[in-house]
């Protein structure tokens, strides 16, 4: 009973908490969810995320020693860009308080066009076979049978007035429900592949939307002194537009004008993570588990400074990236022309790898001479301060697991923590992409380290890591 009143106390803490003044003694961080492609609604994605991630985890009570620790609150916050969003807090536990956002971004891409999806899925299909990577091969060999079967049944539909009747008639019924699934479910949900992950003269409007949209975010986000940490976690094809957020805002905000007068901690900590970056031309570096263990200390280490910084100079806050079922697996395939061209925008620091490509040639490195005796971190570094952790499952084309995900190793580096999980829903292996954050799933980590395999809800949970384990 003497809990009780130190909960209501909490209550009112995070939920009256003046802006912009943090409540001394106290941290709070923030969690932003990115949805993935379709057309869906408002809080829906961020409800079931934050019942998975915190409403349903057994350690919080125990952690807390409290039977509300697992409580949320529903708040107005004009953050979120709409009144058809909100933010949900949480109460403080061990000193933290979680606020959880999810950035929507389906209304701006309502309404991608047949011609739209058609046009970029035969670029898709016209590319040589040789700049297919082995990876998505099978996505490829689907795509093309599903534009013959389409091909095919918009030409019999078309034919069919000049047969007989009823044979019209069947074929007319087959592509009204061939037409009815591309207009109900292909076109809403790749649909926005097509709108966002390359720019043409008819995506370029949307694309500067959706990415305004999220910059405003986690711009409002980093500037609020409340927050010490924000972790960015994107789904399917939510999370290439993460990525690119990431990159935007790392760009904005990487540490420049550093002086070893003034700036000696930071430097070292700079140097301790570019120790594991990747050298020019022998790039992804590829790193054992110690040496990824060793750098994701760093990392977190260069991030808890980052975020520390005083005076003018812009904090970077955003200390973890998580992906789930992820198609940057696919990167060089979907963001490139092949993997020769993904390899080349390494090079010239359009795509950031992890850890990050060194700027010197011959020893691994993240800074560079910004004048004489003042040395900045390169606008690719983004890695050198934020962990990233992907969780996904191998599959087969639609009929087990989700052939959208995969390991991240081979384009962007040995940096990325890979969990591979294997999901099984009301339909067994069939298409589990929209489950890793599933309670009514089951999933279990693959390769379990040191024999203790998690679920795919713990694994989910670590990987967020609300706790902060190495602050613990």
């Amino acid at each position: 009973m003497a809990r009780k009143p130190v909960a209501r106390q909490d209550n009112k803490r995070a939920a009256d908490a003046a802006p912009g003044k943090p409540d001394a003694g106290r941290r709070s961080q923030a969690v932003v969810i990115v949805h993935g492609m379709g057309e869906h609604r408002p809080m829906s994605t961020l409800r079931s995320f934050v019942e998975a991630v915190w409403s349903r985890d057994p350690g919080l009570r125990r952690e807390a020693g409290h039977p509300n620790a697992n409580k949320t609150w529903i708040t107005p916050d004009e953050r979120a860009g709409s009144h058809e969003l909100r933010r949900i807090t949480t109460p403080y536990v061990n000193g933290i308080r979680t606020d959880f956002y999810e950035l929507y971004w389906a209304d701006v891409t309502r309404g991608t066009t047949r011609s739209r999806l058609v046009a970029w899925v035969l670029e898709l299909l016209w590319r040589k076979p040789d700049d297919i990577p082995a990876d998505a091969r099978r996505l490829y060999i689907a795509t093309a049978v599903m534009t013959v079967l389409f091909a095919v049944g918009a030409f019999l539909v078309a034919l069919g007035s000049f047969w007989n009747p009823l044979l019209a008639a069947i074929i007319a019924a087959v592509g009204a429900v061939l037409f009815w699934f591309l207009d109900q479910f292909v076109v809403p949900y790749f649909g926005d592949v097509a709108s966002y992950v390359q720019a043409t003269p008819t995506t370029v409007a949307q694309r500067a939307e959706v990415r305004e949209r999220g910059l405003k975010l986690l711009r409002e986000l980093s500037d609020d002194p409340r927050y010490d940490r924000i972790v960015l976690v994107g789904h399917s094809l939510g999370s290439i537009l993460a990525y690119d957020l990431l990159q935007i805002l790392w760009a904005e905000r990487r540490p420049g004008g550093l002086t070893m007068r003034g700036d000696r901690a930071l430097i070292a900590a700079i140097r301790e993570a570019g120790a594991h970056a990747a050298l020019p031309g022998a790039f992804p570096r590829q790193l054992a588990d110690e040496e990824r263990t060793a750098f994701r200390a760093a990392q977190w280490r260069l991030h808890t400074l980052l975020r520390a910084r005083d005076g003018d100079q812009p904090v970077w806050k955003i200390s973890d990236f998580v992906t789930l079922g992820s198609p940057l697996t696919h990167a060089e395939f979907l963001m490139a022309k092949n993997e020769a061209a993904f390899r080349e925008g390494v090079a010239e620091r359009l795509f950031s790898i992890c850890p990050p490509l060194s700027d010197s040639a011959s020893e691994p490195d993240v800074m560079y001479y910004e004048r004489p005796r003042v040395r900045a971190m390169h606008h690719g570094a983004c890695f050198a301060a934020t962990r990233w952790t992907n969780v996904y499952d191998i599959g087969n084309l639609i009929s087990t697991g989700d052939p959208i995900s995969g390991d991240m190793t081979e384009n962007f580096g040995g940096g990325v923590e890979n969990v591979q999980v294997r999901l099984e829903g009301r339909l067994g292996r069939t298409f589990t992409h929209t489950l890793y954050w599933s309670l009514d799933a089951e999933g279990v980590e693959v390769e379990a380290a040191a024999g203790i395999r998690r679920s795919h809800l713990e694994v989910l949970r670590d990987a967020v890591d609300l706790g902060r384990r190495l602050e613990s």
